[in-house]
């Protein structure tokens, strides 16, 4: 009789889950496309005295779809009961650890493991919510400066400029970062906001064929 133990294989499959929803893809879509118009024509406003007026044209349409996709996410801030509200930006203790891990993971450029999560990445958490309201600074900065130059003491033209600063390096860095992500985990961070679904991996641990499977659920990382 065979009394050594059963041999344990582990196996894995892909299990696709619906994270982000149309509304908060649509209002994703609004603010990245005005944001990368405004920045462009904003330049060009600045710099290109024969591009001028086409440059502020475009320049006032994408801030009109800027203020649409803003007005969209501070609805699904109020509105919603899962990760797209307001709570699901708040960092919480059990994040701590995995910003620790994401901040390693960006220094070393990749080399060390990237941490798992459901929803938002932990380490922008807090970066969505100040660029969030830059944004909404900027949108009001950009609606009163063609009538006045300032409010209680505050010049909106430096204003409008220190905050166009701060997006450009915010896109940056969130692009980088986000190519980075799927190079090295090796998932669809970057589509996933276009069709709202993401994959995560489902670990099988099997005895012997008798034996029914053991999953880990996703869960456990929301």
């Amino acid at each position: 009789m065979n009394t050594q133990p059963p041999l344990m294989l582990m196996s894995s499959h892909y299990k696709k889950v619906l994270i982000w929803s149309s509304w908060l893809r649509l209002s994703h879509a609004a603010i990245t496309l005005a944001t990368l118009v405004l920045l462009s024509s904003g330049w060009l406003i600045h710099n290109s005295p024969y591009l001028y007026q086409p440059a502020q044209m475009y320049h006032y349409i994408a801030a009109g779809i800027l203020v649409f996709g803003l007005l969209l996410r501070c609805v699904l801030f109020l509105t919603s009961s899962n990760h797209e509200s307001l709570n699901g930006l708040l960092p919480t203790s059990q994040d701590l650890k995995a910003i620790k891990t994401m901040l390693r993971f960006y220094i070393t450029l990749g080399k060390t493991p990237l941490p798992h999560w459901y929803a938002q990445n932990p380490f922008w958490k807090p970066l969505y919510l100040v660029i969030y309201l830059v944004m909404i600074i900027m949108a009001f900065s950009g609606a009163f400066m063609p009538e006045q130059t300032e409010i209680a003491g505050f010049f909106l033209s430096s204003i409008h400029q220190s905050g166009s600063q701060l997006i450009f390096w915010f896109v940056s860095l969130h692009i980088a970062a986000v190519i980075l992500h799927d190079y090295k985990a090796q998932k669809n961070d970057i589509s996933s906001i276009i069709h709202g679904y993401k994959l995560f991996t489902i670990q099988h641990s099997v005895t012997t064929p008798e034996t029914p499977v053991q999953k880990i659920g996703i869960d456990s990382i929301k």
